[in-house]
């Protein structure tokens, strides 16, 4: 798991601006670090029976639950947003609340967020990171 976090990081990183593939594996940069940290702090693996591991699977892509578990703090939390309108096959335009769990949704499926800037999405995700380092030591 602490592979995973370290190799979705460095794919992350680019110079200039992200792209939104470059976001989603920022977030799952994020994902697997905290994953990581609740190994380690548990004494356990990633293998079949692990009660972590039937964790990981109620709490999913759930950042702000990983961080609740971790007992990291609200602050570091990922806030809700809306993403842009998107025109569906029907011809009707949809907007859609976008929670800590979605964004690697959103991202993946090229949505972009309607009230945040994708660099304060990005900034939250990498003080997320300086915890997990801090924690990964």
């Amino acid at each position: 798991m602490q592979r995973a976090y370290r190799v979705n990081y460095q794919a992350s990183v680019v110079e200039g601006e992200r792209s939104n593939a470059h976001r989603l594996l920022l977030f799952y940069a994020v994902e697997c670090g905290l994953k990581a940290i609740l190994l380690l702090r548990k004494g356990e693996d990633y293998s079949n029976g692990s009660k972590v591991v039937e964790l990981f699977g109620r709490i999913s892509h759930n950042i702000n639950a990983l961080l609740d578990e971790l007992r990291a703090g609200v602050e570091l939390h990922l806030p809700s947003t809306k993403m842009r309108k998107i025109r569906y096959s029907d011809g009707n335009e949809y907007e859609r609340h976008v929670c800590s769990k979605e964004y690697n949704q959103m991202w993946r499926y090229g949505g972009t967020s309607d009230t945040l800037e994708d660099s304060v999405l990005e900034g939250k995700l990498e003080n997320i990171l300086r915890w997990i380092e801090g924690e990964l030591r």
